[in-house]
């Protein structure tokens, strides 16, 4: 609807011309504007994240862990360790030790990462490990030690200059952990009796010239 006004000023008559129709309809074009941008944000909003859900991204860190290819059905949860972005999981799998990490990138956890250790009969068991960083300056090294031998009051475990010592509670899972990377050979694992002689250390049995990590165990210092 147009509206014409008339005034007067100065002797001159002025004719003000109102397009009521015309504002009207702008505002409808604005209003469908931003419903149109909110309904493409939406789709865009929805479509990353089915794809952030395909490629294993989860909103808890459990939720990320069930995704990992490596878990079996029958894995046995064994401890969780909680340095931030990470979170691990230690598993007892029915052949081997599997450790998982879940890491926390805003707003989801994803984890495709896992190490292995072997399952053996000896009485200190290194029942997972890990040694990860992101490419981000985020490391973690982790070592669960599980002791089944009475005598074993203490462990020692890291370098000389970040070194820690536990007290042993046999068939309980002992938990190493530091913010760092750290090589298996500047670990020195030394399992002590109550009066501090050595009864086995963390090394390699060698039988063949190829070493892997997964062959890591606790061997009887005599």
């Amino acid at each position: 609807m147009i509206q014409i006004n008339s005034f007067l000023k100065g002797g001159v008559l002025y004719n003000l011309k109102l397009d009521f129709e015309g504002s009207g309809n702008l505002h409808a074009n604005q209003k469908l504007f931003v419903k149109k941008l909110i309904i493409r944000l939406f789709i865009f909003g929805a479509i990353c994240f089915v794809f952030f859900f395909i490629s294993g991204a989860r909103f808890t860190s459990k939720q990320a862990i069930n995704t990992n290819p490596w878990l079996e059905d029958t894995s046995t949860l064994l401890e969780t360790v909680d340095s931030s972005p990470y979170m691990v999981y230690l598993y007892e799998n029915s052949d081997k030790y599997l450790t998982v990490i879940a890491q926390y990138k805003f707003p989801f956890w994803k984890s495709n990462t896992g190490f292995w250790a072997n399952k053996t009969e000896d009485m200190i068991k290194l029942v997972g490990w890990c040694n990860y960083n992101d490419g981000a300056d985020n490391y973690i090294t982790v070592v669960p030690v599980q002791s089944f031998d009475e005598n074993v009051a203490f462990i020692e475990m890291g370098p000389v200059t970040d070194r820690q010592r536990k007290a042993v509670k046999s068939g309980e899972v002992l938990i190493f952990s530091w913010k760092k990377s750290i090589n298996w050979n500047d670990l020195n694992g030394v399992a002590y009796s109550i009066d501090n002689q050595e009864l086995y250390h963390l090394g390699y049995e060698i039988v063949n010239s190829t070493i892997h990590p997964s062959e890591l165990r606790w061997l009887p210092s005599n």
